[in-house]
């Protein structure tokens, strides 16, 4: 009977080849792959291993699944004393609770053959937790802001610390607030699951100025002590008097609601903005009179003192078709000076809505393209003092695709014609670029047999580029082996070939801190509204193949955000379920993931056809 101590994570790497021509062969199955994988594993004696987490891992949450795997599909499995299902892939996954500190797990797999007796390690981060009410204390960490703030016109200062509960908390900032604020103490909802955690803000004046000066935090507690800590981050409000003004230095930076938050709009270089404070690697920033949001400083320079903040005239819009592209319209707007814009696209009615902000409208002159226009008439609206929305609204079934730029002081709003699809088969001259998600270095998911995602994915890839070219389609396969590619090069792979579609190709993982039995199903993604018909007509197909339904999901990636294709994102299903790994890593289950892809192209497709 052998006894093994230890197994680590075996990652098994496969080269693939492609033959393109009037037919696709497929020349590697996952059953071939996972087969490798097995006699590799076997070379090596390995008998068991944990597929997820890593050994000695560390974590900030209270529990983490696992994914583990047995070669002996008989073999009794207990983790720390409970036995496990052990699924006929030999996969048993579970979850680690975890405690504060260093967590041992012991496994133990018998089996007629083998016994495996071995500790498996993990750390959690301490969590900050509740402090009883007496003794008076303030905690040092956590303080807010974090780090050192610069104003340049009047905000608010929200200051936070935590703290003995129950207590009455004030703050100042030296030479600024003129003496002590008070503060409250935020119900648990909003902080956290917290008490203790208090918060003061102040409005910052016109007047105001104010040079390195921390906050002073004191808390008088029910044992009625006072207890003073004073911020490591510093307060710095710099009026001048004048405009900080920024302008955006990258080809496309990304304006957020918040801090990391959702995407507001995508600014090309050259963009004025006005800063209003700077922290922690954001700038705050106002885009028009009323409307403020977050960049990133990376993505910005501040402009010399002096300079007034833009403010655009727009004076005539007229239509053309692109001289250089033929498949595009071109609306172009004549304006004074670049200003923030964002472009949002809606589909009932079909139409696409273009704000530019700090702007208002000197002059009305619209002059529609003619022939072949598939606009059907365009508007406009000062939605605000300084907002000018465009909304353009269309004659067609489908949109399918977009864009806006400037060249000089024009903008230029590109809406793509329709592809000429035919009921008798709609996929005929149809440019569709296919991307097999991850690949070389990425893994993506890893099942708990040690199976992955990037694997998976280029199989179902390649069995749903046969069926496509077969109907006649042009197929674009963006990634063809095992190889490391950045996303932006997979998009530009599919705009140099001028694809109409872009299918991004994957399969699903639950988070850290779900069971894996919990979470099962397929999916489709989209995130412009140009990809929702058809991740909605592939929905269903997929559902017909016995896949639980996961659901159609609005999120935003950097592949699906992009404007000028139409892309959508098909999950196949969650390898992070034993269940659905099994499923996955059966190729005639990939020709049916492919195949439900097809149907539901082709469905959509048709309705739309002439």
């Amino acid at each position: 009977m052998k006894r093994i101590s230890m197994i680590f994570t075996l990652s098994i790497l496969i080269m693939f080849e492609f033959t393109f021509g009037n037919g696709l062969d497929t020349l590697y199955s996952i059953e071939e792959i996972y087969k490798n994988q097995l006699i590799e594993r076997d070379s090596l004696n390995i008998l068991f291993q944990i597929t997820f987490p890593s050994d000695s891992d560390t974590f900030s949450i209270d529990k983490v699944r696992y994914g583990a795997w047995t070669v002996d599909t008989a073999s009794v499995v207990h983790v720390d004393g409970v036995e496990q299902k052990v699924y006929s892939s030999g996969a048993f996954p579970g979850m680690f609770n975890l405690e504060p500190g260093w967590n041992n797990y012991s496994f133990l797999i018998e089996s007629e053959d083998y016994k495996i007796d071995t500790t498996f390690h993990l750390y959690r981060i301490p969590p900050v937790e509740t402090l009883p009410v007496t003794p008076t204390r303030i905690i040092d960490k956590r303080m807010f802001p974090a780090n050192d703030i610069y104003y340049y016109s009047p905000d608010k200062i929200v200051v936070r610390f935590i703290g003995s509960p129950e207590g009455e908390a004030h703050f100042k900032i030296p030479w600024l607030t003129g003496g002590m604020l008070p503060m409250v103490e935020l119900p648990v909802n909003r902080a956290n699951g917290l008490n203790g955690v208090y918060e003061g803000v102040y409005l910052i004046k016109d007047t105001d100025k104010c040079n390195n000066k921390p906050v002073v935090f004191e808390l008088r507690g029910k044992d009625n002590n006072r207890v003073r800590k004073k911020s490591k981050a510093r307060i710095n409000i710099v009026q001048s008097g004048q405009l900080k003004l920024l302008e955006t230095v990258d080809s496309i930076s990304l304006v957020r609601y918040a801090p990391w938050g959702e995407i507001f709009m995508e600014l090309p270089a050259g963009i004025i903005v006005q800063g209003i404070a700077k922290y922690g690697g954001w700038w705050k920033v106002k885009v028009s009179k009323n409307r403020e949001a977050y960049i990133s400083s990376r993505t910005v320079k501040e402009l010399p003192d002096g300079q007034d903040f833009t403010h655009a005239s727009l004076y005539s819009v007229f239509a053309e078709v692109d001289t250089m592209d033929s498949n595009w319209i071109n609306i172009n707007f004549n304006l004074s000076d670049r200003v923030p814009f964002r472009v949002v696209q809606e589909i009932s009615p079909q139409m696409i809505s273009l704000y530019f902000y700090s702007t208002h409208f000197q002059n009305e002159w619209t002059v529609y393209p003619y022939p072949d226009s598939f606009i059907d008439h365009i508007n406009w609206v000062m939605e605000d003092d300084d907002i000018l929305r465009w909304d353009v609204y269309l004659n067609t079934k489908q949109q399918w695709g977009f864009r806006g730029k400037y060249n000089e002081d024009m903008f230029v709003l590109s809406i793509r014609k329709p592809p000429c699809i035919k009921k008798e088969n709609p996929f005929e001259n149809l440019i569709i670029a296919l991307d097999a998600g991850h690949g070389g270095e990425h893994l993506g998911a890893v099942g708990a047999t040690g199976v992955t995602e990037k694997d998976i994915n280029i199989v179902y890839t390649y069995y749903l580029a046969q069926m496509l070219n077969e109907r006649g389609a042009e197929v674009v396969i963006t990634r063809t082996t095992d190889s490391t590619m950045f996303l932006g090069e997979r998009v530009e792979i599919a705009r140099k070939a001028n694809a109409q579609l872009f299918l991004w190709l994957h399969n699903n993982s639950t988070g850290w801190t779900r069971h894996p039995l919990e979470v099962s199903g397929t999916s489709t993604y989209y995130t412009h509204l140009q990809g929702l018909p058809f991740a909605r007509s592939v929905y269903p197909y997929l559902l017909n193949l016995g896949l639980e339904p996961f659901g159609e999901v609005h999120r935003t990636y950097y592949v699906t955000r992009q404007r000028d294709i139409v892309i959508f994102l098909v999950e196949g299903a969650f390898l992070s379920n034993p269940i659905d790994e099994m499923f996955l890593m059966k190729d005639e289950n990939l020709k049916k993931l492919a195949k439900a892809v097809y149907e539901g192209l082709e469905d959509y497709l048709l309705k739309i056809a002439e």
